[in-house]
């Protein structure tokens, strides 16, 4: 990708401005100061923790124009995340599939597809984000493969009566409304949140026809299908709120309960189509003379809402640590049309639902002796998770979830459980070397799956276990308080998402006699063992005269037993392990602190891999996060760049719908405080004008990325 000479001249500014490094305690997402409870579950100086853990705070998420979850994640050194609304994130080459998501000590993974919907996580009800990246299963089990995101929300930590209201407006028509509330006397505190956002105008899907090829007179998408028209504007909204509640018996103990619903519904409006005269929605193209009907210019409507509940003990004085909580997707899924929906009465008629609600709960106790120069740590968990899936051929209404139909043309499911016990020691073997030794038994079991088709018996499945052993060892050796040097190996896996063990589609067909050739049969495979990498990693991590942190992690990992993409035997397709993968790279980041009122940061990760000796093009080699901010009062002045590069396949072209080329973004947010209670944001994002095209890896969703976009923000706070 070339620059525009516009955009190198301002990349060689803010990189003149960064001087040695990056942020300072004024931006403490990119400093090492502060405390992590996630690394090692207890409390630890960052310096001292042998692992690359970033801090996200309330503040960070303030001082820039974050709109979701996934920004505010992205942040970090390693992680990149998608500019859709919707918002996906990447560490160290891993999506949400692999990497363990926690809210207040709750898993968010979904029990169906191991997904994580960042849009459903409240940003402005978040105090802290924890990621640690690496493979963490000695502590957290499977999932934690790339690494663990932990959110923490917010809790009423003073006395009376306090309480937040932020209302923005911008670009898109896009509308966002938070509202905090919290009350705090002597041992009890409550809290309660409101949010929203609903959003119009996202122009961000080509429609285009596979095998066309590059019909005369029409653009062409990466793959050399022609692109015959628009989806028109995506209309999103997504609406949250909860509470929480806690009771602490002494200073020591404390009960805490917390509680968020959340919803979130997608839709398109007003397809375009670039064919003319009477064939404008339904006709042949190309010289194979492929065919197209109006349900191709439309796409599906998404549904998904959930409920969380966590429930937590905390004895700090007696080291123990108890955790209960539910993640219940009670509707998740989507309605998609026919072929034979009406273009003259708005593209209405019937269609197709597919459903796939989940729910997964856990338990969690641990307890923490100090023994010498022994800080023990010993704990069990226990997971449960179960999802069903149906799916409607015949919804009379395609736009309306509760429509009728003629009956479920099928239904599936299954459920897994987890039983585990971990055990750590912190060992200070002396004055300056830290030994952290442990690992994790898990117990794990797939087990009630099932199918049924309109008509026939129900089908159900064998039931599979299988027992893994996590270990870790890491070294961390302190030269003094500013420098520390550190290895680390660790063992992790990722179970079989559920989705892949039991799925089961044969359009109609005999469920025991597949039809031969067809590319859409899918049989189960409950035998599908769990991805199992190892992951090695030496990181230092210095400070230099209280003005820059210097982080360098060099890291290297390899899976055994990949599931990739459904393999194709000729007659069906089975989610089968295909082999080996591989991913290596090193992250470093440098943070300045040049005056009380200018720091700066950078960070660059370059990372590769391969599934089976080929390349895997959804890894990006490059990434760059790059900024300066100035912060006097009553102004805060942040310019913050991102480059990500290009990750287009071997043979598909560049600069067009379906390609994942390079881009490089730059974001300003002013933020101008007229008093302690009140303050106004100005934000500009892809301040250039950038055009580029991307996709979402988690859900194979390519986009057109957003231009130039404008939020004008109020918070008030008492």
């Amino acid at each position: 990708m070339s620059l525009k000479s516009k955009e190198i001249t301002a990349l060689l500014a803010v990189l003149a401005l960064t001087g040695a490094g990056s942020v300072s305690a004024e931006t403490p997402v990119y400093t090492l100061k502060g405390i992590t409870v996630t690394a090692n579950r207890q409390a630890e100086r960052l310096q001292d923790v042998p692992a690359n853990v970033q801090v996200v705070t309330e503040k960070d998420i303030q001082k820039r124009n974050v709109q979701n979850t996934a920004q505010a994640v992205a942040m970090v050194t390693g992680v990149s995340a998608s500019q859709s609304v919707e918002g996906t994130v990447n560490l160290r080459g891993y999506n949400s599939k692999n990497i363990l998501v926690l809210v207040d000590g709750q898993p968010m993974n979904t029990a169906w597809d191991g997904d994580v919907d960042w849009n459903m996580i409240p940003v402005e009800n978040i105090r802290k984000i924890e990621v640690v990246s690496g493979g963490q299963s000695a502590l957290y089990g499977g999932r934690a493969v790339g690494g663990v995101i932990n959110i923490m929300t917010k809790t009423q930590k003073q006395d009376g009566l306090h309480g937040s209201a932020t209302v923005s407006y911008g670009s898109n028509a896009t509308v966002n409304q938070n509202y905090n509330v919290g009350f705090k006397k002597d041992k009890f505190d409550f809290g309660a949140f409101y949010g929203s956002m609903n959003t119009h105008g996202w122009k961000d899907y080509d429609v285009s026809v596979r095998g066309s090829g590059k019909a005369k007179g029409y653009d062409s998408d990466a793959e050399g299908n022609a692109i015959i028209g628009n989806r028109g504007s995506k209309k999103v909204l997504n609406e949250s709120f909860g509470f929480n509640m806690g009771y602490s018996f002494n200073d020591s103990q404390k009960l805490t309960y917390k509680y968020t619903h959340s919803i979130y519904d997608w839709k398109y409006e007003d397809p375009i189509s670039y064919i003319k005269g009477n064939g404008r929605w339904k006709g042949k193209i190309g010289e194979n003379q492929m065919r197209y009907s109006p349900s191709n210019f439309l796409a599906a409507r998404g549904w998904r809402a959930y409920n969380l509940h966590s429930l937590t003990y905390n004895d700090k004085d007696n080291g123990i640590h108890a955790h209960f909580g539910l993640t219940d997707y009670y509707k998740d899924g989507f309605t998609s049309p026919d072929t034979s929906v009406n273009p003259e009465k708005n593209f209405d008629g019937p269609g197709k639902k597919m459903s796939y609600p989940s729910r997964s709960w856990n338990f969690d106790l641990n307890k923490r002796w100090i023994l010498g120069a022994h800080t023990v740590l010993f704990g069990g968990s226990y997971t449960e998770d179960k999802f069903s899936e149906t799916i409607e051929n015949n919804v009379y209404d395609w736009k309306s979830w509760n429509g009728a139909s003629d009956g479920i043309d099928q239904r599936l499911g299954g459920k897994d459980k987890s039983y585990a016990l971990y055990l750590q020691d912190k060992w200070a073997v002396s004055q300056k070397l830290t030994a952290y030794i442990g690992g994790r038994y898990d117990h794990y079991k797939k087990y009630d799956g099932y199918s049924q088709y309109r008509g026939k018996d129900e089908k159900d499945f064998d039931s599979s276990s299988y027992d893994k052993f996590s270990p870790k060892l890491s070294l961390d050796y302190a030269f003094n308080e500013n420098t520390n040097a550190y290895v680390s190996y660790g063992r992790s896996f990722n179970p079989p998402i559920l989705y892949q063990v039991y799925r089961y589609s044969d359009k109609g067909n005999s469920i025991y006699i597949p039809k031969k050739g067809g590319s859409s049969i899918y049989i189960p495979n409950p035998g599908l063992k769990p991805e199992t990498t190892d992951t090695w990693e030496l990181g230092l991590k210095k400070k230099i005269a209280n003005k820059t942190d210097i982080h360098v992690d060099v890291f290297y990992a390899k899976t055994k037993d990949y599931i990739g993409s459904a393999v194709d035997t000729g007659n069906w397709k089975q989610y089968q392990n295909q082999g080996d993968a591989k991913t290596h790279g090193f992250e470093i980041s440098l943070n300045q602190h040049h005056s009380d009122a200018w720091t700066s940061y950078i960070n660059y990760t370059w990372q590769t891999g391969k599934v089976e000796g080929e390349k895997n093009y959804d890894i990006p080699r490059h990434l760059l996060h790059l900024g300066t901010t100035y912060s006097k009062n009553p102004w805060t002045v942040n310019l913050d760049g991102m480059f990500i590069s290009d990750r287009t396949e071997a043979g598909e072209e560049s600069g067009c719908f379906k390609a994942r080329d390079a881009y490089f973004l730059m974001n300003l947010s002013t933020n101008y405080q007229f008093n302690k209670n009140f303050g106004l944001q100005f934000a500009v994002n892809n301040l250039f004008d950038r055009e580029y095209y991307d996709e979402d890896i988690s859900n194979n969703h390519h986009y057109i990325g957003d231009g130039r976009t404008y939020t004008l923000t109020a918070r008030y706070s008492f």
